[in-house]
């Protein structure tokens, strides 16, 4: 984690548990979910009350009942249905922060409906446990959630934006993992095992420019093999997820109101070169540039 980044989430360190929703109907809800390490059930808060996607704003390591567990970064959307039992191990210093988006067991059938038939009867809808996340979508949920707090969402418009969250990470799912050709599940395992490894690896030291033979030598991998698997599986390459990843790490320091820190520095702290290579990248991955993101932000 960069030093900018550690600094602003070791500010408010706690041991209390907070699970707050800040909009809810009868079929639609929004929460802000923050676990820090010293809870005392960090591991396991319980089963989840509802069918939720999740946007992680950092790094934990999550285990759904019977599989096997993965890094849930900023760069995922992890997935739960109604009732899912669930194990979290910590991997980033300021615990399980987070915010989630769900919707009644009826609404979640009725949207996957539209993908699988067959896991829409099922007892669990949701089919997958997690999805890529494009920066555009991290974009759009951050600035709902933002609305959502400043109590500006109706029931209306605030359903419908959380059904159309909810399915553009399910349309990312079945995108990415259906597509993807079948291989034997040992090959599928080491592969998956690789991958969360290096992006555990682009996540701890996110602010240096590492070159790919390093980040290949520092978890045991030709840089080769790093290269092919790694974009067979999330679809990006290790350079474009890591200006992504600095990009969603960016956000914590735009979206905080009380926070001095000039872009210039928000750029050098997560590794940017210079000022105008944070502007470019923001505008061609978010369309915006950081200021202009900023400004969207705190316009609600």
């Amino acid at each position: 984690m960069c030093a900018a980044l550690a600094r602003h989430c070791s500010s408010g360190a706690t041991t209390d548990l907070r699970d707050e929703r800040v909009f809810q109907t009868a079929g639609a809800a929004i929460g802000t979910f923050r676990c820090p390490l010293g809870y005392p059930s960090f591991r396991d808060t319980g089963p989840t009350e509802r069918c939720i996607v999740v946007f992680p704003r950092t790094a934990v390591w999550i285990r759904h009942e019977g599989s096997r567990p993965f890094l849930a970064d900023p760069s995922l959307t992890t997935i739960y249905n109604s009732a899912q039992r669930y194990e979290r191990f910590p991997h980033s210093p300021d615990g399980d922060r987070c915010d989630w988006f769900g919707v009644s067991d009826d609404l979640a059938r009725e949207i996957v409906q539209s993908f699988d038939v067959a896991a829409a009867h099922s007892y669990r809808p949701f089919r997958f446990e997690w999805a890529s996340s494009s920066t555009s979508l991290y974009l759009r949920q951050r600035m709902l959630l933002r609305r959502a707090m400043a109590r500006e969402l109706d029931q209306l418009e605030g359903e419908e934006a959380i059904m159309s969250i909810v399915a553009s990470v399910l349309a990312a799912a079945y995108r990415t993992r259906v597509s993807s050709p079948i291989r034997k599940r040992s090959t599928s395992v080491r592969h998956q095992d690789l991958v969360d490894a290096a992006r555990a690896e682009l996540l701890r030291t996110v602010e240096f420019n590492r070159s790919m033979c390093d980040i290949a030598r520092s978890i045991g991998t030709s840089p080769y093999h790093l290269c092919r698997v790694f974009r067979a599986s999330t679809g990006r390459t290790l350079h474009r997820y890591r200006v992504e990843l600095r990009l969603r790490l960016a956000l914590e320091h735009l979206d905080d109101a009380s926070a001095a820190t000039n872009l210039s520095a928000i750029a050098y702290d997560l590794g940017f070169s210079s000022h105008s290579h944070f502007v470019r990248a923001m505008r061609r991955h978010m369309g915006s540039t950081p200021s202009g993101v900023r400004a969207l932000l705190h316009s609600v």
